[in-house]
């Protein structure tokens, strides 16, 4: 489920910020347009209201004021399509129909207008409409015309589908007036104009957020790709002070955190080497005065530590310059990098895991000399002390894997994770006789590491030790 989200979702904060501020508005819109349109109608409802009950309060002063062997004819003559009147012995309007708050306000606005008139009885019906087709066309959201003469038909269009409402008024002689007239229940939302200009002006809201959002966000790339590529053990160019305060205090805290890193690797390069340098003197003396030792067996021995004490200087002094190496970064073609590392090391070999008929041809984006020497030396190791190297590739959707397999014991699991400390030595699995320093596999995970790479080492279970590596595949520009 996680894994789901986590690719549905967007990833960049410029679409976050677009998808947050495209739903908040049209959250804000669809919210205002719902209260405008809820508001209006009532509006609306009071005005028809008032309006039916000024002319039903008319007609009936007329009719009250007429013969009552003539008021059917006058009330027939007096119908039309908004309002029907009938005047007749019994009420259209059940006594025991049950009042609401429609019913109730349009009942008191007619015995206000009927002031001053002598009636017995007033009844209010809320018909509804005529149908579920016509109840559910009047809820649902429609335009204004564009054509005045079009409006004019809408609005009848809108009574007739509209609510229906029964009114029985009961005279002093006995005689009831029936009415029954047709209300608006909503109005159209707007017009197509209106929705044109509305769309525009959204449009161009998003459109200047989304600039306004890119130039904050352009520096955080600019950030963000500067760290990546001096976390690789990259060179990158200072990042602008650009943007907003926060923005640009990070970019100048990165480029002089960067300065002070670099500072402190040339200086601790520049220590090594100069110890390194001031050590090989003594070393070279103590060399010449070995060779007038007499006992053959005491100068083999003087002569093997010191041999031993110019590896772990030269060691100490490849793996300081290894974090300070200037070697720039260029495409990479890892398969033929490993054949090359196969034909220096004839007892390897190479195996392609090919995910299809398709030829494996894996490109990074690294450092080459670096990394010849990495797998070299994981190579060397693998036949020094597993007597085989077996080098399998396997290629991922964005990544590349590279196992060296070896044939030898293997490595105690609770000892794994030391082989990559510098100056640390397994005597159960490795000779010190073959003259390591120990720093072959921390200078292997420097490299690993400053590719964007990880490197893990796992006991097989057929036997021998996997030495596995992931290496990020190079960026396609337009892929």
């Amino acid at each position: 489920m996680n894994f789901i989200l986590r690719h549905l979702l967007p990833q960049s904060m410029l679409t976050w910020f677009a998808l947050v501020l495209a739903f908040g508005i049209t959250f804000s819109l669809i919210a205002v347009s719902a209260f405008h349109a809820i508001s209006r109608d009532e509006a609306v409802a009071a005005l028809e209201d008032l309006r039916a009950a000024e002319r039903i309060a008319a007609t009936a002063r007329f009719l009250d004021h007429s013969a009552p062997l003539l008021r059917p004819v006058i009330a027939e003559s007096i119908s039309g399509s908004s309002l029907y009147v009938i005047a007749g012995a019994d009420s259209r309007v059940k006594l025991e129909a049950p009042p609401d708050r429609r019913t109730e306000r349009l009942r008191d606005v007619l015995g206000a207008r009927l002031v001053g008139m002598r009636w017995r009885d007033l009844r209010v019906e809320y018909g509804g409409s005529t149908g579920h087709a016509d109840l559910l066309s009047s809820w649902m959201p429609s335009l204004w015309a564009e054509n005045l003469n079009e409006r004019a038909s809408q609005l009848l269009s809108l009574q007739d589908r509209g609510q229906a409402f029964f009114v029985s008024l009961q005279l002093m002689d006995g005689t009831w007036l029936n009415f029954a007239f047709a209300s608006v229940r909503s109005l159209p939302l707007s017009s197509v104009s209106h929705v044109l200009v509305l769309g525009l002006s959204i449009s161009g809201l998003l459109i200047f957020g989304v600039g306004a959002m890119r130039l904050i966000t352009r520096p955080i790339d600019q950030l963000a790709t500067a760290a990546e590529e001096f976390g690789r053990g990259g060179h990158p160019e200072d990042v602008p002070e650009s943007g907003v305060s926060e923005v640009r205090r990070a970019a100048g805290a990165f480029n002089r955190m960067r300065d002070r890193i670099r500072r402190m690797i040339e200086d601790r390069t520049q220590m090594i080497a100069a110890i390194s340098h001031d050590l090989r003197t003594p070393i070279t003396r103590l060399k010449l005065r070995a060779e007038f030792v007499e006992d053959p067996e005491e100068q083999q021995k003087m002569l093997t530590d010191l041999d031993q004490m110019e590896a772990i200087i030269r060691s100490t002094l490849a793996f300081a310059r290894e974090d300070n190496d200037t070697e720039p970064s260029e495409p990479v073609d890892l398969v033929e990098l490993l054949r090359e590392v196969v034909e220096a090391n004839p007892p390897a070999r190479l195996h392609l895991v090919r995910n299809s008929d398709a030829e494996i041809s894996v490109t990074i984006l690294g450092r080459p000399v670096a990394l010849w020497r990495c797998f070299n030396n994981l190579v060397e190791n693998a036949i020094r002390y597993g007597r085989a190297a077996d080098i399998s590739v396997f290629e991922r959707p964005d990544a590349v894997e590279i196992a060296i397999d070896d044939q030898g014991p293997g490595i105690p699991d609770d000892r794994i994770s030391d082989v990559f400390r510098p100056f640390v030595r397994l005597e159960e699995s490795r000779n010190r006789d073959s003259g390591g320093a120990g720093l072959g596999l921390a200078i292997v995970r420097s490299v690993i590491l400053a590719h964007g790479g990880s490197i893990t080492l796992e006991n097989r279970r057929e036997g021998g030790l996997r030495a596995l590596v992931r290496l990020p595949k190079a960026h396609q520009d337009g892929g």
